[in-house]
């Protein structure tokens, strides 16, 4: 597999690196999202992470195809409950948001798209709709979807064969 990207925060303490095809970008505009990017944005030197319409994108990946190669010990977990599943890395140096797991065995990792000082893989679509911002009209060049469409289900479903698989 030779397609390595680099993906750094801010001021270049801390990278990530992924390896192959993502599984999807996705732009999700639920509420967690939106909050979680809210209080990311309020630290001191933090760059935007939602876009102007309040979606958060995403680079979708394995988690085999995911390591931080760089700064590890930089990283700061942020979640909005105790007991939330989820967890959102922000670079401590900088106040960069790195990327989103969880707790709960997901086979997944979500980079926060934005991230890529090169060119990011194209959004593919945005999910949980339902919660955008009042007020807000969605631009229609990728499908929008108030849910979790099945395409989404579909692109995780496959991955996950394909870790089974040895693929």
């Amino acid at each position: 597999m030779t397609d390595i990207r680099i993906i750094p925060c801010a001021c270049g303490q801390v990278e990530l690196e992924t390896r192959g095809t993502p599984i999807m970008a996705a732009a999700c505009y639920c509420d967690d999202c939106q909050e979680g990017a809210r209080r990311i944005e309020a630290m001191p030197g933090a760059k935007p992470v939602k876009g102007t319409d309040g979606g958060t994108e995403y680079v979708v990946y394995r988690k085999d195809r995911f390591r931080c190669s760089k700064g590890a010990e930089l990283l700061q977990r942020q979640k909005l409950k105790d007991a939330s599943p989820t967890n959102r890395w922000v670079a401590g140096c900088c106040n960069s948001a790195m990327y989103v797991n969880f707790d709960d065995g997901k086979f997944w990792v979500d980079v926060y798209r934005l991230r890529y000082r090169e060119e990011a893989p194209p959004l593919e679509m945005r999910v949980s709709t339902r919660f955008k911002p009042e007020g807000v009209e969605l631009r229609a060049d990728v499908p929008s979807y108030p849910g979790y469409p099945f395409k989404f289900i579909a692109k995780l479903l496959g991955a996950r064969f394909a870790i089974m698989f040895g693929a």
